[in-house]
């Protein structure tokens, strides 16, 4: 495969503050979330959406992308995971739709960043968008994820961000969500240093992901 025209994006530094989730299968929610003026808004192709409504989501994102402006809000796919059928052509649907940045979940190790890479590579290609038009962020939500901080950080020149589920962590360390922030320290610290340590690599910690339904 050729490799096609690389850019260095300038939404890597973009300002990431507020970040609003989606179903993306739902038209009625997708259509106009502008109006509370987000940074980002997540377009959930994952847990949002039942087994059997896969591809009326993807259906759904594709077309929204495609005719929806935003307004200036970033627009980031989180797709399905790595261990499932779906997360391939997630990523196709939403390059082809025109998406800023895909959400990769669960992200243990610097492969899956790669893994997910090359697939955003072809499918660049294949929809005729130039190499490095679509951003990546890794979500960890384990103490492994953690531990791999920043071979996590350092595994692409498209990570443009590491996002901690609190939530989804404390269930893997077997202990719960206090109030206090005491068990979210150090993954906290360990993805801030680590992200810190990159050139343009941010840290969104968010206590659980919510979801819009």
């Amino acid at each position: 495969m050729g490799r096609c025209n690389q850019i260095m994006n300038p939404n890597k530094k973009r300002l990431g503050r507020t970040m609003m989730f989606l179903n993306a299968q739902k038209p009625g929610l997708i259509k106009d979330p502008y109006i509370y003026k987000p940074d980002s808004i997540m377009l959930d192709l994952e847990d949002a959406v039942a087994e059997n409504q896969k591809d009326a989501a993807r259906f759904s994102l594709f077309h929204a992308l495609r005719s929806i402006d935003y307004r200036g809000c970033e627009r980031v796919v989180r797709i399905n995971g790595l261990d499932s059928p779906y997360w391939k052509e997630d990523i196709r649907c939403s390059v082809a739709g025109d998406c800023d940045a895909i959400r990769i979940l669960k992200t243990e190790t610097e492969e899956d960043v790669k893994l997910v890479e090359k697939e955003v590579v072809r499918a660049e290609c294949e929809f005729g968008r130039p190499e490095g038009s679509v951003l990546i962020m890794a979500a960890v939500e384990s103490a492994r994820g953690v531990m791999n901080a920043l071979e996590i950080c350092e595994a692409s020149d498209r990570l443009f961000g590491v996002a901690l589920s609190g939530e989804d962590y404390t269930k893997d360390l077997q202990t719960h969500i206090t109030g206090t922030g005491i068990e979210l320290m150090g993954a906290r610290q360990n993805l801030v240093i680590a992200s810190a340590s990159t050139l343009y690599t941010q840290t969104l910690i968010t206590w659980k992901d919510s979801v819009r339904t």
